[in-house]
């Protein structure tokens, strides 16, 4: 029990743990939501949820109990964010039941292909390569062994996933600047889970041979477009949302007016809607790539933004991230916008076309250049959290560029130039920035940040190197 708001704290570690606590708020909610709520713990229990249409009516159904749509009652945000919560697993697993393409998995090894999805995304659901404030959560053996067991359940085109997916656009739009932080975060949760289904659904239809009805292929084709519609509707509406935030002109951390004593700001919580926009770009541009690879990376698509300069109409979007990452006051939106230009990093590794991985090797790309001052703030900055991010914006932007090296110029230990050594080689300019902030870090006094710095260190230059000690 809360003793500040005398009620149950929400819990939406798992699904069914989400909905019982619907009953154990106080004041309590509508009996509406009550009945719903169990009901929907009930067919939790049924065999096969990805052809029972009264489930996915039910969440929408709840959905519209806590956005006002269904009652003239007073409106209650709880049943709005265990809706979404209960989207996000319906979706996640019925990604994991789209076949594996043999086809885009030959051509994603054959590629290189980039993924390091057992970092752990901090949200609070495990996997995915999306790091976020939080505990990190990395998949266990018995959960990389479940999903490589997971049933495939190839959708119908009359499938009810489809019905979802043609409502939540619109769901998400809506509530991606809920007054309650809460439900913002699981808005940006619920848009990664759409991105990668959408795109996971357009990549196993463009390589499935399996599939003998024209008319049903025609049907699934058509909901695989209206999907990919729904995908950018939602993009475009969190880039509106982030550069409306941006434009809002907030104190940087050199100008802050809550150090008076009347000031109204703060540096503890949440900036308005900036650090969930932030988590929701994160989480799409994470899921834009889809299951089993494919050329669904988000580069691919929005290449503009990487490669613009501040004059440019695009030139807001690079811009924006290093001032939220190295300026803005708030450290909750700094840690969340080195986590997007994480993602960024791993779009442009994961696409085909070898000139997005130049973004990351010129060094004078716009896109290489806000990486190179993110990482001269955050890996510096006072709060171990947003030293945390930029740990690890640090060791995907260095085993990316070793990765990079490495394909082009052989796995020899030496660089091109004798004197120098791969990491020297790979780096290039960031090294005399970079170097001193790893090295030192493996000292720092937060643990999470000393023992992921000294990995990193192991990982980059290897275990024969000396690991730092208690003793410094």
């Amino acid at each position: 029990l809360d003793s500040n708001t005398n009620t149950y704290p929400m819990d939406f570690s798992t699904v069914d743990r989400a909905l019982t606590s619907l009953s154990r708020r106080q004041p309590a909610l509508p009996d509406e939501v009550l009945n719903l709520s169990k009901h929907l713990l009930e067919l939790l229990s049924s065999e096969n949820l990805a052809e029972n249409d009264d489930y996915a009516r039910s969440i929408i159904h709840l959905i519209e109990l806590g956005s006002g749509a269904s009652s003239d009652a007073t409106v209650r945000w709880e049943p709005l964010a265990v809706g979404l919560r209960l989207i996000v697993d319906y979706l996640e697993k019925r990604t994991s039941e789209l076949p594996q393409s043999a086809q885009l998995s030959a051509a994603a090894d054959e590629a290189g292909d980039y993924n390091d999805e057992d970092e752990g995304t901090g949200l609070g659901t495990g996997g995915g390569g999306v790091y976020a404030e939080g505990p990190r959560i990395p998949k266990t053996a018995a959960e990389a062994a479940a999903a490589l067991a997971q049933k495939e359940l190839p959708p119908t085109s009359s499938a009810p996933v489809f019905q979802l997916m043609t409502e939540l656009p619109t769901i998400l739009n809506t509530n991606v600047e809920h007054a309650e932080p809460r439900v913002r975060s699981l808005v940006a949760q619920a848009v990664g889970a759409y991105a990668r289904y959408a795109t996971s659904l357009l990549n196993w239809l463009d390589s499935s041979t399996d599939i003998t009805d024209e008319a049903e292929r025609k049907k699934l084709q058509l909901a695989a477009e209206h999907a990919q519609v729904g995908r950018r509707n939602i993009h475009a509406t969190i880039l509106l949302s982030l550069k409306s935030h941006l434009d809002m002109k907030e104190p940087s951390r050199e100008n802050n007016p809550s150090a008076a004593s009347d000031g109204a700001l703060d540096d503890t919580t949440g900036w308005r809607a900036l650090e969930t926009n932030l988590h929701a770009l994160a989480s799409y541009v994470d899921g834009c790539v889809g299951k089993n690879g494919g050329d669904g990376s988000y580069v691919n698509e929005e290449a503009a933004l990487f490669d613009s300069a501040d004059t440019d109409e695009n030139g807001w979007f690079l811009t924006g991230l290093q001032h939220c990452c190295v300026v803005h006051v708030n450290r909750h939106v700094r840690a969340a916008a080195a986590a997007v230009l994480g993602v960024l990093i791993k779009s442009c590794m994961r696409s085909r076309d070898p000139s997005h991985k130049d973004l990351l090797v010129d060094e004078d790309s716009p896109f290489r250049l806000v990486l190179k001052e993110t990482l001269k703030g955050t890996l510096a900055d006072n709060w171990s959290q947003v030293r945390m991010a930029g740990s690890v914006l640090g060791r995907r932007f260095v085993q990316a560029l070793l990765k990079i090296y490495k394909s082009r110029n052989g796995d020899d230990e030496d660089g091109e130039d004798e004197d120098l050594t791969v990491f020297e080689s790979a780096a290039g300019d960031l090294v005399p920035m970079l170097l001193p902030r790893m090295c030192l870090n493996r000292f720092y006094l937060a643990q999470g940040v000393k023992l992921y710095s000294q990995e990193t260190w192991k990982e980059v230059f290897g275990s024969h190197t000396h690991a730092a000690d208690e003793d410094g």
